[in-house]
């Protein structure tokens, strides 16, 4: 199979492509939109809540949000803080100061019902081994 491919990657090169060249750049951008795709709003939520597993600040949210391969902040967090604070508004986080220049946000009991409700809707694998992980409860 794969001397197949190679077979056909250099028929593609000699006559399908022949001016055809990717830089380093090409590719990064390429692969930069892609991670980048748009997501719901409702998938950013649901990616932010499943995040906040304990009080985090907007950084911390957006780092475990990159672990997640969720990339729709990178190079823009002014746009994660502006969520947050939306999110805040319409009653779905909680939060805190911790200093001058720190917030924590958290969940309020109301989104963390949300939350498992859309996780078990979604027949999610989270939401399957957060069931077995907590011993079937579904409060």
């Amino acid at each position: 199979m794969e001397d197949r491919l190679t077979r056909l990657k250099s028929a593609m090169k000699k006559h399908t492509f022949p001016e055809l060249k990717f830089t380093e750049n090409h590719r990064s951008s390429i692969h930069t939109a892609i991670e980048k795709q748009d997501a719901s709003k409702e998938d950013i939520m649901i990616a932010i809540f499943r995040s906040l597993d304990k009080e985090k600040s907007g950084y911390q949210i957006n780092e475990s949000l990159y672990q997640k391969g969720i990339r729709k902040f990178e190079d823009n967090e002014g746009s994660l803080y502006a969520t947050l604070h939306e999110l805040e508004q319409e009653g779905w986080l909680q939060s805190v100061w911790e200093t001058d220049d720190r917030k924590l946000y958290s969940l309020d009991e109301h989104t963390k019902k949300w939350l498992k409700k859309k996780e078990v809707k979604s027949g999610s694998a989270s939401a399957s081994w957060r069931t077995a992980f907590e011993g079937g409860r579904t409060d």
